[in-house]
């Protein structure tokens, strides 16, 4: 339609070239009629000049004044320059007669185009059309480009060159060079415009320029005399550029009909650039084409545009398949869906639906659903619901739902355009979120702690429900750091202060115990952790937990106080068992001493029977010296050990065995052993360890031979000390009861002993921090295995 227009604006007169235009603008069928009015300077008024599509009556003895329908859509046009269009004219007229005159002509949009070229005014062209979205943007965008063409076919039409139509032909003629007939010439120039904002020109049929406007000269970059009688290739058109046009001119000649298409070009100073071209015949008297005309039009910015809008839309449907939204369109008063595209988290999305409400919502969210619909509509503003809706599996689930209302220029909604997003497993989190939070403020109850956290940019704190409890502080009285401080004890708030700073600066979590006094009054020991998060080596938040500790504080205190008093009976215990052994001791050695001095002095007059008592008595008193002396041992192993060192057991073992050198000779005794380690411990009695170990199985070794072998083995930070006979062994119930004092499994009349060597071996691992343990069968032997502190190595580099 715009290249007919401009084809219409030739050199002629200025009211034969408004008809032509209106004529062109009927004849496209995109408008019902089109008129021209003529601007008067001197009276400053419009006059309809030209029309089509109207009764051409309809328009005479017209003046465009104050009083006419169309005035104040004239006016506008004139005062902004710019294209000014009013809708509904039927249903919304602003006048009675305008909506007479548009149900009488069938239009419902009206348009009015400035006719303006360099600030001069030649009046105003008016358009109608029945299309209920006419004149949109770029179609406003078109019409207002035509506009300023037009107005320079005027200012042509108006200027000395044109009024002399035998001089500017001579003009032209010389000027294109060209040796054509002056009638073919006259038919040329009625034909093109001699200078246009779009680019204009002509070929004959040898396809060589015989008309070019300034538009394309400056597009080549050269002069008019450098062109015109050139090729295309002689132009700097590629070969194939210049064949297809060559093709399209070699189908015009045959056709005689026009030809229309799209082509880059290389612009002199624009670059490369998109031009939208149409190619028509000149026809002879004969209906022959004897050339060929042509008008360009660069699109570039509106293909750019196109290219854009095309890459958006693009972009918006990856968005689309990339999320998790379905996009949808709603009308104005929500009662249809027309469209929804999207991941199909809904069932039968694609299919538009009046039914909305009960096909996707679920029945208990219906309600409160209208009643955000309803008020969006009322308020005009954006619907926001989180609700439930019934997923393709059948499922319940959950979306988030947001639609704004699409306004009209007269503020009406036209539509709504929403998305709704799968909020499903959002939901679940959240449902597991507020269960796990219930649990932790459970759990917080039960165990007394509390939770908090300082933000290390702003130094405020955040306390959980349950500290609050814990210091009988209102919720809402959250303090800052400073004030957090202050609810710790006098003497203890140096502590936790400590704490936070060094561990804000160290990065390194604390472990603190301080006291609180409640505002009741009640003093309360509280166990105080930090625990700081590190990004990049830098700490961004402090977290930690508060547990009140105020019973197992007075727990330990009472066990302090009863530790002592222990100590203090130990004590008194072991004065006494000193004591007492010192004071036994003595009458039983003078017993047996006297029991001696009889069986001496009188063993001519002793009988056998009474030879036999002195040796019981004897013997007895030997006995109970022996486990006196074996229970003061056992009493001082806590209070009269030496410190802890590092001690090779491997040269322990070779003291004891050059101690018990003689029994072993005497009884055939073998001991095997493994290396043995360093640990930590008390030398003296872990030498008295291994030789009670060594008596036992010496002891309990049967009618053979005593066969034991010392080995260990690393467990951990400890070692694991084994003992193995192959004696008798011992029942596994009798396991526990061999290391209580003064038992014995046998009687004493089969072996010797006190009853306190394996209590007092207990003793001594007990205090090493150790365990012991004998694994044994009847008859199978016994192995008696105990742990001992490893020694570091550092400690035995000398």
């Amino acid at each position: 339609m715009i290249g007919e227009v401009t084809r219409a604006l030739i050199p002629t007169t200025k009211n034969e070239i408004r008809q032509r235009i209106c004529e062109q603008f009927v004849a496209s069928e995109l408008y019902s009629f089109a008129w021209i009015d003529r601007y008067s300077p001197e009276k400053e008024e419009m006059i309809p000049t030209a029309s089509a599509g109207i009764a051409k009556n309809t328009l005479n003895g017209l003046t465009i004044n104050e009083e006419f329908p169309q005035a104040e859509l004239t006016n506008e046009a004139v005062q902004t320059r710019e294209v000014t269009v009013v809708q509904n004219l039927v249903d919304d007229p602003p006048c009675e007669e305008w909506r007479d005159h548009a149900l009488k002509h069938d239009y419902r949009t009206c348009a009015a185009i400035p006719l303006v070229y360099e600030e001069a005014m030649y009046g105003v062209l008016h358009l109608a059309t029945n299309r209920s979205q006419g004149f949109g943007a770029l179609e406003r965008e078109s019409l207002a480009e035509l506009g300023v063409t037009i107005a320079y076919a005027f200012e042509n039409a108006e200027s000395p060159a044109n009024t002399d139509s035998t001089e500017r032909t001579e003009a032209e003629t010389e000027m294109m060079k060209v040796t054509a007939e002056s009638e073919q010439e006259r038919r040329l120039y009625e034909t093109i415009i001699s200078s246009t904002p779009d680019l204009v020109y002509a070929f004959d049929l040898d396809y060589r320029f015989i008309y070019a406007n300034d538009a394309l000269l400056e597009m080549w970059g050269q002069t008019y005399e450098e062109s015109i009688g050139k090729t295309l290739l002689e132009n700097g058109y590629e070969p194939w550029h210049a064949e297809m046009h060559e093709r399209e001119i070699d189908q015009i000649v045959e056709t005689t009909e026009p030809i229309r298409g799209e082509v880059a070009f290389q612009h002199a100073e624009l670059g490369r650039r998109i031009y939208d071209y149409i190619f028509a015949p000149v026809l002879n008297d004969e209906g022959e084409v004897e050339a060929v005309t042509g008008t360009t039009r660069d699109i570039t910015e509106r293909k750019e545009a196109e290219e854009a809008l095309q890459e958006s839309k693009e972009r918006f449907q990856a968005l689309i398949n990339a999320s998790s939204d379905v996009v949808y369109r709603v009308s104005p008063d929500w009662g249809e869906i027309h469209r929804l595209k999207g991941k199909e988290f809904i069932a039968d999305i694609h299919e538009s639906t009046s039914n909305w409400l009960d096909k996707y919502i679920h029945p208990d969210d219906q309600k409160h659903v209208m009643e955000a619909v309803d008020e969006a509509i009322r308020t005009k503003s954006a619907f926001e619901l989180e609700h439930q809706v019934e997923q393709v599996d059948g499922s319940l689930g959950w979306t988030f739902s947001r639609a704004v209302p699409m306004l009209d220029e007269d503020g009406d909604i036209v539509e709504w355009i929403g998305m709704a997003s799968d909020i499903t497993e959002r939901k679940q989190y959240e449902w597991e979120l507020k269960r796990a939070l219930d649990l932790l403020e459970k759990t917080e109850q039960i165990a007394d702690v509390g939770g908090w956290e300082i933000d290390v940019d702003t130094k405020e704190v955040f306390w959980t429900d349950y500290l609050f409890d814990i210091l009988e502080v209102p919720y809402d009285e959250e303090p800052p750091l400073d004030e957090a401080l202050d609810v710790y004890y006098e003497e203890d708030r140096p502590i936790v202060e400590s704490a936070v700073e060094e561990a804000l600066d160290t990065a390194e979590p604390f472990d603190v115990e301080a006291r609180v006094r409640t505002p009741s009054g009640e003093i309360r020991w509280l166990r105080v952790q930090g625990d700081p998060e590190v990004e990049k080596g830098e700490v961004v938040s402090l977290r930690g937990a508060v547990q009140d500790i105020t019973e197992r504080k007075h727990r330990e205190q009472r066990l302090g106080e009863l530790i002592e008093e222990l100590g203090e009976s130990n004590e008194r215990l072991e004065q006494f068992a000193y004591a007492a052994s010192h004071d036994l001791q003595e009458p039983l050695r003078m017993v047996s001493s006297y029991l001696q001095l009889i069986e001496r002095r009188y063993d001519d007059e002793l009988d056998e029977d009474g030879r036999e008592f002195i040796e019981f008595a004897v013997d007895g008193a030997d006995r109970m010296r022996n486990m006196i002396q074996g229970l003061l041992e056992y009493s001082r192993v806590d209070r009269r050990g030496e410190p802890f060192e590092p001690v090779s057991l491997d040269d322990v073992l070779t003291d004891v065995r050059a101690d018990l050198q003689v029994k072993i000779e005497e009884i055939n005794a073998e001991i095997t052993t493994e290396s043995l380690p360093h640990v930590e411990g008390d030398r003296g009695q872990l030498r008295q360890l291994f030789q009670n170990l060594l008596d036992n199985a010496f002891e309990y070794s049967g009618d053979m031979p005593a066969r034991v072998h010392v080995a260990a083995e690393k467990q951990g930070p400890k070692w694991v000390i084994s003992v193995s006979d192959e004696g008798i062994g011992i029942a596994p119930d009798d396991s526990e009861r061999i290391f209580e004092v003064f038992q014995s499994l046998n009687g004493s009349d089969e072996h010797q002993g006190t009853g306190i060597g394996l209590a007092l071996c207990e003793r001594i691992v007990e205090r090493h921090d150790g365990d012991i343990w004998v694994e044994s069968e009847p008859g199978e032997g016994a192995t008696f295995s105990f742990t001992l502190p490893s020694v570091r190595t550092s400690e035995l580099q000398p």
